[in-house]
């Protein structure tokens, strides 16, 4: 089993982070809580139901080890993609991602192609992209991964003020 006898409760404005070596369960575990896979036994329910429910999906921002960008777009077509998919109305999405491209630092290249950016700047419109709902709850797997010790430091430092805010 990648993860047996997992219970864990993680409580609001709170920062938790899984540590372990490769191949631990890490990644298995959020993928479960977020519904993209299934336990054989037990079960994974985050904010009250299980993260494959839309109702509960729609609350969560999530970003992968591995950011799926369209190499094409813009930060702002690209957060302008995602808000459309969470049926944002054009007015809030357009504040949303003005908001968003200045607290990743990204305002500066808003009218790059990603396919254009450095590994940090890629992770800073996945994180973008993964605020884009406001949600509740934020999973970020590998945040920092290939990031520089500048860069690092800004994402915790963003991951920080975000609890502030409110976000898990």
């Amino acid at each position: 089993y990648a993860v047996e006898d997992l219970n864990l409760k993680v409580r609001g404005n709170e920062v938790y982070g899984l540590l372990g070596p490769n191949g631990s369960g890490k990644t298995t575990t959020l993928k479960m809580l977020l519904g993209l896979l299934y336990p054989t036994r037990g079960k994974a329910l985050v904010l009250g139901g299980e993260g494959a429910d839309p109702t509960v999906s729609a609350r969560i921002g999530y970003l992968p080890e591995e950011s799926y960008l369209y190499r094409y777009l813009t930060p702002r077509e690209t957060l302008d993609f995602y808000g459309r998919l969470f049926g944002l109305p054009s007015r809030v999405r357009k504040e949303r991602i003005e908001v968003l491209l200045d607290m990743v630092g990204l305002k500066a290249v808003a009218h790059r192609p990603v396919g254009t950016f450095s590994k940090g700047m890629a992770r800073r419109i996945g994180l973008a992209q993964a605020l884009i709902n406001d949600p509740d709850l934020l999973i970020l797997d590998e945040p920092t991964t290939g990031l520089d010790p500048i860069g690092t430091r800004q994402i915790k430092d963003l991951i920080l003020t975000l609890s502030r805010r409110g976000k898990t």
